[in-house]
């Protein structure tokens, strides 16, 4: 009898070929659906086999190896969302990325990294800003090219709990393009494509190095956004010197609403020209407020 052969799934990310071996092309095109590539046999090629399908009974292991089947490492698979990811290797390739966890949009030659909790409205300020013309380069990780400082597209699902999750969904959102999964912490965590929630960067697009936006629970109603000092957690160890002259600023925002407004903060704070005189001028009213748009672009 003859056994079938399964082609691995070809996947790009960077300019590098990943083959998958051993996962469901389902779960592949979810998490990574614009980095999937045709079958090919580029001699750079880094093949990663798991040993059990991802996702299907308990956690197995991955292998790394090159193209000509020299292993580089073995890792136990723990989620896509641990740090750092199993697709791409990273724990392969860390002398040459540096990865922070963010939700990253651009838009002209401004690129910006939302940072924050499980619990923050990076994805509602996210799809906010998407309103405002800007683009998705990762819904997950700000990852950094170690020798130019570029960020780099990495399209992965965002992910939103509690209420930013309750307010997604009431925004609606396109069958096939979001799920519900249980956190390995404990409770629901909603995944969503960046594409029905916006406009995306293309996958080989190389963008300005970040200014970082940590998001903060504001004490009263107004959404402020102000220049701060704060050192963001990167991987590997070590690499954080990249962000080291990258602008900082908090975002303050009263529990789940405001949105739009941080949104428009940002937006004109990062692109447009400002009047020296009149640094703080926001772009929006400050007695506007609200959370999601009514309606998301499909």
């Amino acid at each position: 009898m003859t056994v079938p052969v399964i082609e691995p799934i070809v996947l790009n990310f960077f300019g590098i070929e990943i083959a998958l071996v051993q996962a469901d092309r389902d779960e592949i095109s979810f998490q990574f659906g614009p980095h999937l590539t045709g079958i090919s046999r580029h001699p750079d090629q880094l093949r990663v086999e798991f040993s059990r399908t991802p996702g299907k009974g308990a956690p197995g292991d991955f292998l790394v190896r090159r193209s000509d089947g020299t292993p580089l490492l073995r890792r136990t698979f723990r989620g896509w969302g641990n740090l750092p990811p199993a697709v791409p290797p990273f724990a392969a390739l860390q002398d040459r990325f540096c990865l922070a966890q963010a939700v990253v949009l651009a838009k002209g030659g401004a690129t910006v990294a939302l940072i924050g909790g499980p619990y923050s409205e990076q994805a509602n300020v996210g799809a906010a800003l998407a309103q405002r013309s800007w683009e998705f380069a990762s819904g997950r990780l700000l990852v950094l090219d170690r020798r130019t400082g570029h960020a780099l597209p990495y399209l992965a699902p965002l992910e939103a709990r509690g209420p930013t999750a309750a307010r997604l969904r009431g925004a609606g959102l396109p069958e096939g393009m979001w799920r519900t999964v249980t956190s390995p912490i404990g409770g629901e965590v909603l995944q969503v494509r960046p594409e029905c929630l916006g406009p995306t960067v293309p996958v080989r697009a190389r963008l300005a190095p970040p200014a970082l936006v940590r998001l903060c629970r504001s004490v009263d109603e107004e959404v402020r956004l102000k220049p701060g000092e704060f050192t963001a957690q990167t991987w590997p160890a070590g690499s954080a010197g990249l962000l080291a002259g990258a602008p900082t600023h908090c975002l303050y925002l009263p529990g789940v609403s405001g949105a739009e407004e941080a949104a428009g903060l940002i937006d004109h704070a990062m692109t447009k020209e400002k009047d020296e005189s009149c640094l703080d001028v926001p772009a929006m009213p400050s007695a506007h407020r609200a959370g999601l748009t009514a309606s998301l672009p499909i």
